[in-house]
């Protein structure tokens, strides 16, 4: 009984969706990170399209978070919490 009452008082807050362009970089330390964000523009951003992440927030404090490699793959899954 637990369990269907908190299926059916959660319900979704908030989607943020987060498309990522560009080509991460792989570091090993924590001055090279640094030193990697350093030279970021970001003001100009530049790149391919890579991936798309999303965070699904919860009334109850429970969160997804999870990438998907197109918006259609997204789309899908999307569709599976209506």
């Amino acid at each position: 009984m637990m369990k269907l009452k908190n299926g059916l008082a959660r319900h979704i807050t908030q989607i943020m969706i987060m498309p990522l362009f560009g080509t991460g970089s792989k570091v090993t330390g924590l001055q090279e990170a640094i030193a990697t964000l350093e030279t970021l523009d970001l003001e100009n951003p530049r790149g391919d399209f890579q991936r798309v992440e999303v965070i699904i927030d919860y009334n109850n404090g429970d969160s997804i978070r999870a990438t998907f490699q197109n918006k259609f793959l997204l789309a899908d899954f999307l569709q599976t919490l209506g």
